[in-house]
This record gives structure tokens, C-alpha cells and sequence, in this order.
């Protein structure tokens, strides 16, 4: 319930934004007393630099166009946002140890008609636990406009 704490919240939103762009597409996300929903769409990950690829070997330059053409890995997304958070979060609740589970559950988005099913799902949690009467009303809801239909 550590996520209850406003500075807590705090760190939690803004690692997920500054991700934003970079790593991923934020579309949506809740941050509630004792998890959180994040909705994303990872996006082109640049692992190789073009100056490896340089000497135009054809193993470099395969290597080159299949990073290029790669994405941002979700476990690995998760993984970082789960351990940046954890010690900035630990660090201000002054204790140790596990911040976040292990585990995590993840979804594949299919279709447009899903993908509204789950931000509807993810922005009403805090209005099914009895935070609010209203989601617009809980201050740790996101969801990005751009993905409105």
C-alpha cells in the first residue's frame, strides 16, 4: 500500500512518463494503493549504432537492419521501471528489500475494440475499489488523447 504515499505515486508517474517516446507509447495507466496498469505500445529500439554497422560487412549491416527494425522488449521495459522505482521508492520509505512483485501479468492488444475494453478497464479500477465515484476524479489516471476513438 506504500503507492498510497503521494511521493510515492509521484516516482511511479514520472518514470512511466519519462519513458514515454523513448522506450514505449503511453496510451493509458492507473497507479492504485497496491499496483499498477499500464497500457503501452513499445516502440523501435536503436541497439546497434550505425558506426558498428560501418564497416559494411554483411553480418554488420544484417545486424544493423535487425535492430533497427526490432522493438523495445516489455519484460525488459517492466524490468527497468520495476528496479529504477523500487530504489528511488525504497530509498524514500527509508527500508530495503522487494518493492514490487516478481511477477506480472501482460496482454496482448489485438484489436482497437480490445484496446478500449482495457483502457475502459484500467481507468475505471479506482472507481470498482471505491477510491472515487468518478475516474476522472482519481489523480494518478492517464490516458494519452491521441488514442481516443
Amino acid at each position: 500500500m506504500w503507492l498510497m504515499k503521494e511521493e510515492i505515486a509521484s516516482v511511479v508517474k514520472e518514470a512511466i512518463h519519462l519513458r514515454d517516446g523513448k522506450e514505449y507509447d503511453l496510451i493509458a495507466y492507473t497507479i492504485m494503493p497496491n499496483h499498477v496498469h499500464l497500457v503501452i505500445t513499445p516502440i523501435k529500439s536503436n541497439n546497434v549504432s550505425r558506426s558498428e554497422a560501418s564497416t559494411n560487412t554483411q553480418t554488420n549491416q544484417k545486424l544493423y537492419n535487425e535492430a533497427n527494425a526490432s522493438f523495445y522488449v516489455l519484460t525488459k521495459i517492466l524490468q527497468d521501471l520495476k528496479s529504477k522505482t523500487a530504489l528511488k521508492c525504497n530509498k524514500l520509505l527509508n527500508r530495503h528489500g522487494a518493492f514490487w512483485h516478481h511477477e506480472s501479468y501482460d496482454h496482448v492488444v489485438r484489436n482497437i475494440e480490445e484496446l478500449r475494453r482495457i483502457v475502459n478497464y484500467v481507468l475505471l479500477n479506482p472507481v470498482k475499489a471505491t477510491l472515487v465515484d468518478n475516474y476522472e476524479k482519481w489523480k494518478w489516471n492517464y490516458y494519452n488523447p491521441k488514442y481516443l476513438i
